[in-house]
């Protein structure tokens, strides 16, 4: 009976050394994983801003192996949309949500944070976000994709928060420069914009779209050198840039260099027919150059394609008055007043119309409501 209890002992004890053997096998083997994804995932981040295309056929290599890699699925998506293939980055965020029923890791929480505020589910997102930032607190993309989500839901001062966060965590986080940036300019801090604008530039110097925003925020300051020079760096860059051919036309009718104007708005034309503001944009100088046929045919092409935008009918009225068309004028006149009712201008030149036709208490009547919506006191 001894010799059983001393054999049952020593089978007992061996059996718990191989046991732990066995956990520390294990767990050196899951440690190896989870560093072997977190090199892969560091890998990838420096990837989408410096190759998106090389990540692409990383990440899908990835893929073919591992259909369920989330990680992959997350870091593609964001490749797809920096490659200009936003359809393809929403199918990838959609199929990651799919597979983050249960998410347990801070990378995997991310993902899910991140997969939720491309398919617009603030709410969720920020949750997720959350959670992340919880389980690492030192997570810059986490708080990165948070603020991303506090900016869709508007609320702009959390998302300068989680922004300014990433980018202590992260000096070189390009994204997060950038969309604050964006938040700044909408506070009408411009300086504060350009600097940020400025490092994003610096950190990926080949994005027109960075140009094309500083420059934005430049036109704002009304310090029109340095905006042409970031539209026509971004033209550069990007010469299928619609928005920058149209903001450096929109600057160089601000310098009256009426000609390049007319260029730069024929040449967003060219590249979108469908841009109705050009249409508007070039009429106008096409008005000023007294070349009235012409001006016509681009605000009414503005008004085919956005028959709600009063700028357009204002300046056709206006060129209607020039050729002394006044009852057409009076047409477009009255339907930018249905369209902003409370636009002075519209009456101001509806009643010059009027006046010319000889009905002076028509006239008149404008006048006084046009009076009356600038604030002035009546006759």
């Amino acid at each position: 009976m001894k010799k059983l209890m001393i054999s049952r002992n020593i089978q007992l004890g061996s059996w718990c050394l191989f046991v732990a053997a066995a956990f520390i096998l294990q767990t050196n083997i899951s440690v190896s994983a989870q560093s072997s994804g977190q090199q892969a995932r560091n890998r990838w981040e420096k990837l989408v801003y410096e190759d998106a295309k090389a990540l692409i056929q990383e990440t899908t290599l990835e893929l073919a192996k591992n259909p369920q890699n989330v990680v992959a699925l997350r870091m593609r998506s964001s490749a797809f949309y920096r490659n200009n293939e936003p359809e393809k980055g929403k199918a990838d965020a959609v199929a990651a949500l799919a597979l983050l029923k249960n998410p347990s890791n801070a990378e995997e929480f991310e993902a899910k944070c991140y997969a939720e505020r491309r398919s617009e589910k603030y709410d969720e997102a920020l949750l997720s976000c959350t959670k992340a930032i919880e389980l690492d607190s030192k997570y810059a993309w986490a708080y990165y994709n948070r603020g991303n989500a506090n900016e869709g839901k508007k609320r702009y001062e959390q998302a300068v928060a989680d922004y300014t966060k990433a980018i202590e965590l992260n000096s070189n986080y390009f994204d997060a420069y950038s969309r604050r940036g964006y938040i700044f300019s909408l506070n009408k801090e411009y300086d504060k914009a350009i600097a940020d604008y400025t490092k994003s530039i610096q950190l990926d110097p080949k994005r027109a779209s960075g140009y094309n925003s500083r420059g934005y925020f430049y036109h704002q300051k009304k310090e029109y050198d340095l905006a042409i020079a970031d539209y026509t760096k971004a033209i550069e860059l990007d010469p299928k840039s619609i928005l920058a051919y149209y903001n450096r036309g929109s600057v160089y009718i601000v310098n009256k260099a009426y000609n390049l104007a007319i260029a730069d708005y024929t040449k967003a034309i060219e590249l979108d027919p469908k841009v109705a503001l050009a249409y508007t944009n070039r009429g106008y100088i096409y008005s000023v150059n007294k070349e009235y046929d012409k001006a016509i045919a681009d605000f009414t092409k503005s008004i085919e394609l956005n028959p709600k935008e009063p700028a357009a009918y204002f300046y056709r009225g206006k060129t209607y008055n020039d050729k002394k068309e006044y009852d057409k004028a009076i047409v477009d006149f009255t339907k930018g007043i249905e369209l902003d009712p409370k636009a002075a201008t519209f009456y101001l030149n509806r009643a010059v119309a009027y006046e010319a036709k000889g009905e002076k208490m028509l006239a008149d009547k404008d006048r006084q409501k046009a009076r009356e919506l600038e604030g002035q006191p009546s006759n």
